[in-house]
C-alpha cells in the first residue's frame, strides 16, 4: 500500500457548481481588496498563488462536515463581511515598547507585516538573514523562491490555500550552514486595527545544515477596535543535523480570531522542539504538520491551552514518520473553565518504510466547571511492523485528594487549586529551554489560571 501526503481528511462530497461559484465570488471579493501580494514580487510566487486560488475556489471554507474542522466551525467566525488587508495599521512605537525585550533579537510584526524600524536588531549575528518575505522574493533569493509553498502546496487544508492566495508579506529567516545562533530571535506579533479585517501573513524559516536556532513568537492585541481574523501560515525547513527550538505564546484579545498553520520538514539527524502556549483569543486554532523525512530525527511537540469564559482553542497535529529510526513525542495539556471549549486532534502516521519508529502522544485535560467542554481525539495509523507507538488521553476534574491534602496544610481553597494547576501546567512549560522566556510564560500562566 502506497501512502500519499497527509491531507485534510474530509468526508464532504465534491461541491456543486453553485457552491464553487459562491466560493469564487467570495475569493474574488477578497482578492480585489488586498493592495499587495507576494506574486507582485516574483513570477514563481504568482503562479503558486494562482494555483492556490483555483484550489480554494474548488473547496471553499470548511464547515462542520469537514472532519478536521468538526469542532471548530470556521464559517461562523470568518464571514463575508470581513475585508482582506495586507498592511501596517497605524501604531506608534511607544505603544508597543512594553512588549519588547533586550534579552533577544526583537523583530516586530504588525498584522503580519515586518516593521524593521520598530525592531531591535543590534544583537543580530552576522550571516543570519531576516527580512520581509516579499523583499526576499523580489530580490530573487533562491531559498525563498524554491521553498515558498513547497510543502503547503500538497495540503488540502482550505485555510492554508486561502493564506497562499491572499498573502502579501511576512517574514523570511535563513540560518546559514554550520552556524549556531547564540541569541534567540523573538518575533513580537501585534494584532491591531479596525473590525472585520482579514489578515493572511506568510512566513518562511530555513535552517541550513548543522545550524542551531531558537525562535520565540508571541502574539498580542494593541488598540484593537473590533473582531479581526488572522489566517497565518509558516513553513519550516530543517536541513540535516540541525536543531530548532520554537516557542509560541498566544495571548491576544477576546476580539482576536486566529488560525495558525505550521508545517515542519525535518531531515536526517535533525531535532526540533515546538512549544505552543495558548491562553487568550476568542477563537484560536493551531494546525501543525510535521514531515520526518530523514533517519535519526527527533521531534517534540508540546502544548498547553488555558480556556476560559466562552473562548475556543483548538490544537490539531499531524506527525508523519516517513523515515526509519526516528523518535517523536507529543504532550498537550488543557485547562478549561467557565463556558470554554478546548479541542485536541492529534494523529501519528507511520509509513511502511519507517521501521524502528518510536512515537508517543498524550493529551491530558482538567475541566474546572460543569459547562467546560473538551473534544479530544488522539489517533495512530501504522503501516510499519517494527515500531513502538502509544497514544492516550485523560480528562477529569481536579484531584480531590491532592486538594484536600493542601487544604489540610492550611492553604485556602483558591491557593490550593492554583498550586495544583500550576504543577499540571509546568510539565509543558518546563520543555521551554530558554530560562528568561520560560519564566515569563509561567508568570502569564499563573495570571490566567487564577
Amino acid at each position: 500500500m502506497e501512502l500519499v501526503t497527509a491531507k485534510t481528511n474530509s468526508k464532504r462530497g465534491a461541491p456543486g457548481e453553485a457552491e464553487v461559484s459562491k466560493n469564487k465570488t467570495l475569493l474574488n471579493k477578497w482578492l480585489s481588496e488586498v493592495d499587495l501580494r507576494l506574486g507582485d514580487a516574483n513570477s514563481v510566487a504568482k503562479k503558486k498563488q494562482q494555483i492556490a486560488e483555483e484550489n480554494f475556489a474548488a473547496i471553499g471554507l470548511p464547515d462542520r462536515k469537514t472532519e478536521d474542522f468538526k469542532y471548530t466551525h470556521i464559517r461562523s467566525y470568518l464571514k463575508e463581511e470581513y475585508i482582506a488587508k495586507n498592511g501596517f495599521a497605524s501604531l506608534k512605537q511607544n505603544e508597543i515598547e512594553h512588549l519588547l525585550t533586550d534579552d533577544f533579537v526583537s523583530v516586530v510584526m504588525v498584522n503580519g507585516k515586518y516593521i524593521p524600524e520598530y525592531s531591535r536588531l543590534k544583537k543580530l549575528p552576522q550571516g543570519v538573514t531576516i527580512k520581509s518575505l516579499f523583499k526576499a522574493l523580489e530580490e530573487g533569493n533562491e531559498v525563498a523562491i524554491k521553498q515558498f509553498n513547497a510543502g503547503l502546496e500538497k495540503t488540502t487544508n482550505p485555510l492554508a490555500m486561502l493564506n497562499t492566495a491572499l498573502a502579501g508579506d511576512g517574514i523570511f529567516i535563513s540560518i546559514p550552514e554550520n552556524f549556531s545562533c547564540p541569541v534567540p530571535l523573538h518575533i513580537t506579533n501585534i494584532c491591531t486595527g479596525e473590525a472585520n479585517s482579514l489578515y493572511n501573513p506568510r512566513n518562511l524559516v530555513y535552517l541550513h545544515k548543522n545550524a542551531e536556532f531558537t525562535l520565540i513568537e508571541s502574539y498580542h492585541s494593541v488598540k484593537q477596535t473590533g473582531k479581526i481574523f488572522t489566517n497565518s501560515a509558516t513553513e519550516f525547513y530543517i536541513e540535516n543535523n540541525s536543531s530548532l527550538e520554537n516557542y509560541i505564546l498566544q495571548d491576544e484579545d477576546i476580539l482576536s480570531q486566529r488560525n495558525d498553520v505550521r508545517q515542519f520538514v525535518v531531515t536526517t539527524g535533525s531535532r526540533m522542539n515546538s512549544v505552543v502556549i495558548s491562553m487568550n483569543g476568542g477563537m484560536v486554532r493551531n494546525d501543525a504538520t510535521v514531515f520526518i523525512e530523514g533517519e535519526n530525527a527527533e521531534v517534540h511537540l508540546n502544548g498547553l491551552f488555558v480556556v476560559k469564559e466562552n473562548h475556543h482553542i483548538d490544537n490539531h497535529t499531524m506527525m508523519e514518520h516517513r523515515a526509519p529510526n526516528c523518535f517523536s513525542n507529543e504532550l498537550y495539556k488543557g485547562v478549561i473553565a467557565d463556558d470554554g471549549t478546548g479541542v485536541f486532534n492529534g494523529k501519528i502516521l507511520v509509513y511502511r518504510d519507517a521501521q524502528k519508529t518510536n512515537a508517543y502522544q498524550s493529551n491530558k485535560n482538567i475541566l474546572l466547571g460543569d459547562k467546560a467542554t473538551i473534544n479530544t481525539k488522539p489517533q495512530l495509523e501504522i503501516y510499519a511492523d517494527d515500531v513502538r507507538c502509544t497514544h492516550g488521553t485523560s480528562t477529569g476534574k481536579m484531584d480531590e485528594e491532592a486538594l484536600f491534602y493542601l487544604r489540610s496544610r492550611g492553604l485556602n481553597e483558591k491557593l490550593a487549586k492554583n498550586i495544583l494547576l500550576q504543577a499540571f501546567a509546568k510539565e509543558v512549560s518546563n520543555t521551554i529551554k530558554n530560562e528568561a522566556f520560560r519564566t515569563y510564560v509561567e508568570q502569564k500562566i499563573e495570571e490566567n489560571i487564577q
